[in-house]
């Protein structure tokens, strides 16, 4: 291509370099990405070390990544572009109608789902107590008729069926996905923003549970339900698609029922206790999902005054956390232990000093086709 004026063209592509030099020079470096809701990179730690061992060049190249002038409208520039190119996916995440955010299928690699029910059920051989799994599917394959008309499959359905025979007889199975795709409105189940269940859907997997045990579960009547404006979710972060309009979080709670909660971390900070399991503080942050049990921590203890004497340990990743306000109207105890944080001992050695009457395990089917952590079981 020719260029009329060549100079002028070489000008303003020097001007733009070093307008942008100069901008990543001068203008407030953020420590954290609202849009991206995750804290951006430090600068950069010069030593000898750090130079001989390549560190200190992936350093700087992570620091000017995160720092750039102007750089979540050039990620989402880059999001709307790869949509207009007719690309359905945009990394980690596909844009389906109506403003739904839905991660892409999962990749199973074959041997990890496999290697965690080989581990779930040896552990559950050797409870003297009932063991249930409910394993959650992902938006994308329940809500199918709001996905974009060209999409790759989503194998939930099948994966879930090769972990329920794994398990066979050893654990009870709640079937989540049968259920899910059976509902007359498969999409208020799930945020279109975000990769977790509404309250809704952790209420109607709370029934199924109920179902398993054969008991009854308490009416939806029973709680008040708030809701929150404005909540942008793990899908949102993830896209780059900053015109997506957001999501309402629902807050479920029963007036009638009483609960304390104590969080625990496994490094060394003193436990965290208050009366009710949401914390409030958190929706006034960007990211509002910790109001459920104030996030990922190694252990969350509730205490309640269900008319039940029965303890429950729940084993889980972060879907338990809407879950919980509904298994608290069963138990007068409740512990959440999250193995990616509870380190100090397996989960085998806990129950000797701390016996359940039941154990749930509550994970999202990406965790168990790709979390190792459940090594800590045994």
């Amino acid at each position: 291509m020719q260029f009329k004026h060549p100079r002028a063209v070489a000008l303003l592509f020097c001007e733009v370099l070093v307008g942008m030099q100069a901008a990543f020079w001068l203008l407030p470096h953020d420590s954290f990405s609202e849009n991206e809701k995750r804290v951006l990179a430090q600068p950069p730690v010069v030593s000898a070390a750090a130079v001989a061992d390549g560190s200190l060049f992936r350093q700087i190249e992570s620091y000017v990544a995160d720092h750039f002038a102007g750089r979540d409208g050039w990620v989402g520039a880059n999001a709307y572009l790869t949509q207009a190119e007719g690309r359905g996916a945009v990394g980690e995440i596909v844009r389906g109608r109506d403003g739904w955010l839905f991660p892409a299928p999962l990749q199973d690699d074959g041997k990890t789902l496999e290697d965690n029910m080989q581990v779930i059920t040896a552990f559950a051989e050797a409870q003297e107590v009932p063991v249930y799994l409910m394993a959650v599917p992902g938006a994308g394959a329940v809500v199918e008729d709001e996905l974009p008309k060209v999409h790759l499959d989503y194998p939930d359905a099948d994966l879930l069926e090769r972990a329920r025979r794994m398990a066979g007889d050893s654990l009870r199975w709640v079937d989540v996905i049968g259920d899910f795709r059976a509902a007359d409105a498969p999409e208020t189940l799930y945020y279109r923003t975000d990769h977790h269940w509404t309250s809704a859907g952790a209420y109607r997997a709370y029934s199924l549970l109920m179902q398993e045990r054969n008991a009854a579960s308490v009416p939806p009547e029973v709680f008040d339900v708030e809701r929150v404006p404005d909540f942008y979710g793990t899908s949102y972060s993830k896209s780059g698609l900053w015109l997506t309009p957001p999501d309402e979080i629902e807050l479920w709670t029963d007036p009638e029922l009483h609960t304390t909660t104590t969080v625990y971390d496994g490094d060394g900070r003193a436990p965290v206790t208050q009366q009710g399991m949401l914390f409030y503080q958190y929706l006034e942050q960007a990211d509002k999902y910790p109001v459920f049990l104030s996030g990922n921590h190694a252990r969350v203890h509730i205490e309640t005054d269900a008319q039940s004497d029965k303890r429950l340990l729940v084993i889980k990743d972060s879907y338990a956390h809407a879950l919980a306000p509904f298994l608290a109207e069963e138990y007068r105890t409740i512990d959440l232990i999250d193995l990616r944080y509870f380190k100090r001992q397996t989960i085998s050695d806990w129950l000797r000093e701390n016996p359940a009457d039941e154990i749930l395990f509550v994970y999202g089917l990406s965790s168990l086709t790709q979390d190792k952590n459940l090594q800590w079981l045994a």
